[in-house]
């Protein structure tokens, strides 16, 4: 059932601070706020809101061999476990054109893992070397 109130929209200019104040990666690397403002700009970008106020954000990349990637799911920590995780990815599913959606996660991210085998998709290996110790396990979804 989809959380009371929520709204998932394509992000638009006066969301990327609001973005960036929540994601919990920007406070130690600023690339990542980089990298928020040229999602929302590239129009790659979902916003989660709850009575206007942003609380969650997906990003769908263009590219993975071909294909269309959920490249990034965040959630303010204070909403999480809440289904806006969910709803972003939904969202996302409907929304991507082709085949097949892939996705990825840190081996460390136990919800993440768990919400996208809850909505079908199924892991296909995985990355070394992108966080040290902590591998990306890559997840893919047959949409057609």
């Amino acid at each position: 059932m989809k959380p009371q109130g929520l709204v998932i929209r394509p992000a638009g200019p006066d969301d990327i601070l609001p973005l960036q104040r929540l994601d919990s990666v920007v406070p130690d690397d600023p690339d990542r706020a980089r990298a928020i403002a040229r999602w929302v700009e590239s129009s790659a970008c979902l916003c989660a809101t709850r009575d206007g106020v942003p609380v969650g954000y997906a990003v769908i990349g263009p590219h993975f061999f071909g294909q269309p990637i959920l490249e990034m799911v965040m959630i303010d920590r204070s909403c999480r476990g809440q289904g806006i995780g969910r709803e972003l990815i939904r969202r996302a599913m409907a929304e991507t054109a082709g085949p097949v959606l892939w996705a990825s996660t840190n081996q460390s991210n136990l919800p993440m893992q768990g919400l996208l085998t809850e909505l079908g998709f199924v892991r296909s290996g995985f990355v070394e070397g992108l966080d040290e110790g902590d591998p990306e396990l890559i997840y893919r979804l047959g949409l057609r």
